[in-house]
């Protein structure tokens, strides 16, 4: 009897190893992408209340770290595959990371007919690796922008970036490394990291440097994010929004990237400075966001 049953216990075992196993198969082969290991669709709740969007929580991975992000679509496609957003956060590390308020901003941009996806980037509470603030976690991004071509319900061929302040330095970092995006748009971003630390000498000691190095030693990580040095590798349409009582990133930045770019007689971009407007211009929201849909809109295919 003891051997019997213990035999029965062996089968037994591996009938739950084999259904354990299986289904975890199961459920990975159900989210949208191969490279998505986590999916959830949030509970409705002020931020999401609108039924026409599905809003997901995802984890993917990105060179072998699990980063966090978001996934908003509407539910009721006009057609099979719909034009999409990759929204590029702010701040650094566990700062700025995607907050209720931000995934609202997502969710409204969602609305107006595109599927958005935006990462916390590593570094982070809710992502693994550390923040290099436009190094390595540069691939966390273009790891979405590779997800959101593979999605069934996303135009390849209609891929377009947002970023706001941190977030719009590595928009321009992503727009010099990648050719599958139609279209870029800034909000707030920095163009020269030199300058921004005489702005605000804080964020050398506190980020810059601990993250990517002092200016000396490590200068050519310093051009790495400054677009100034490099504006002619910016080759998709450009949309730069910047406000003037900007606290936390010069608006003289924006305007030296403008000055650059005609300069050079580039054609395909445009800039509205917000007289008054902060850093994100929230105090100017219609404003920034019918100017930003429409510059998507008008460069999908």
């Amino acid at each position: 009897m003891k051997i019997v049953y213990g035999k029965t216990f062996l089968v037994s075992a591996i009938f739950v190893l084999v259904f354990v196993v299986t289904s975890c198969n199961k459920k990975k082969t159900e989210t949208f992408h191969k490279d998505i290991i986590y999916q959830q669709l949030l509970n409705k709740s002020e931020y999401f209340n609108d039924d026409s969007i599905d809003f997901f929580k995802i984890r993917y991975n990105s060179e072998g770290l699990k980063i966090e992000g978001f996934i908003a679509k509407p539910n009721q496609l006009e057609s099979p595959k719909l034009p999409a957003i990759i929204f590029c956060r702010g701040g650094n590390q566990s700062y700025g990371m995607l907050n209720p308020f931000q995934l609202k901003m997502i969710n409204d941009l969602s609305l107006n007919g595109f599927v958005v996806l935006a990462s916390q980037l590593r570094g982070n509470m809710s992502s693994e690796g550390v923040d290099e603030f436009g190094g390595k976690d540069i691939n966390d991004i273009l790891k979405l922008i590779d997800i959101a071509k593979n999605l069934d319900f996303v135009d390849e061929n209609n891929i377009h970036v947002l970023g706001y302040s941190r977030g719009g330095m590595n928009t321009y970092q992503v727009s010099k490394l990648t050719d599958d995006i139609n279209s870029i748009a800034v909000v707030g971003a920095p163009t020269d990291k030199f300058k921004s630390i005489k702005f605000r000498e804080n964020m050398y000691y506190s980020v810059y440097k601990p993250l990517f190095g002092d200016t000396i030693s490590n200068r050519d990580e310093y051009v790495k994010r400054s677009p100034i040095y490099w504006h002619d590798k910016i080759n998709e349409p450009l949309l730069i929004l910047h406000g003037t009582d900007d606290n936390r990133v010069a608006v003289e930045e924006a305007k030296q990237l403008i000055d650059s770019l005609n300069a050079s007689n580039r054609k395909n971009f445009k800039f509205n400075i917000f007289e008054g407007g902060n850093h994100p211009l929230s105090n100017f929201t219609n404003k920034r966001d019918s100017l930003i849909i429409n510059w998507f809109k008008i460069h999908s295919k």
